[in-house]
């Protein structure tokens, strides 16, 4: 009887450490599928990052390329327009200018500042109306240019915009 009892304890041994053993190996080989499953995402997952590397690399030289000719542009039209007012400006007929836009004129052509006088001089009769008028150039002159500035950003704006759609539509589809 204790031979017996021996024998099965002996048979139930054996069972339970093949039972462990079955389960350690079909768990092992679970660990490694599932290794594989996470080695197999996380290459897709660099490969799709170094995809979005690329496009965002791509997109830059292209926004910069743009930058660049609109900047080039807006260089050429700067010199057209100050072409086309030096030749409007040298076809007017000579008249004394108020010294306050001989000032202005001198600074835009480069010219230095003269000394400073120790008296202003005197003022016509059309000094008002002359101020107003040079008042008004000016802020049509800071319209223009925030204009300009406002519309640059627009366009940039609307680059951005269409970029990061196209990428989420992409990303959506899982590319």
């Amino acid at each position: 009887m204790i031979r017996d009892a021996g024998t099965w304890l002996g048979a139930l041994g054996v069972f339970v450490l093949a039972l462990i053993g079955a389960w350690w190996i079909g768990h092992a080989k679970g660990v490694s599928a599932e290794r594989a499953r996470w080695e197999s995402r996380q290459i897709i997952a660099e490969r799709a990052a170094r995809q979005t590397e690329i496009d965002l690399a791509q997109v830059a030289g292209a926004s910069a390329r743009r930058i660049a000719e609109k900047e080039r542009l807006l260089d050429e039209r700067a010199r057209t327009l100050d072409a086309d007012w030096r030749a409007t400006l040298a076809g007017l007929p000579r008249c004394r200018l108020p010294a306050r836009i001989g000032v202005q004129l001198d600074a835009a052509a480069g010219v230095p500042a003269a000394a400073a006088v120790a008296e202003p001089p005197r003022t016509g009769p059309d000094a008002a109306a002359l101020d107003t008028v040079i008042d008004l150039a000016d802020t049509l002159d800071t319209v223009r240019a925030n204009y300009a500035i406002c519309h640059i950003d627009i366009e940039r704006l609307t680059e951005a915009r269409s970029w990061y759609e196209e990428l989420r539509a992409r990303v959506n589809r899982g590319e």
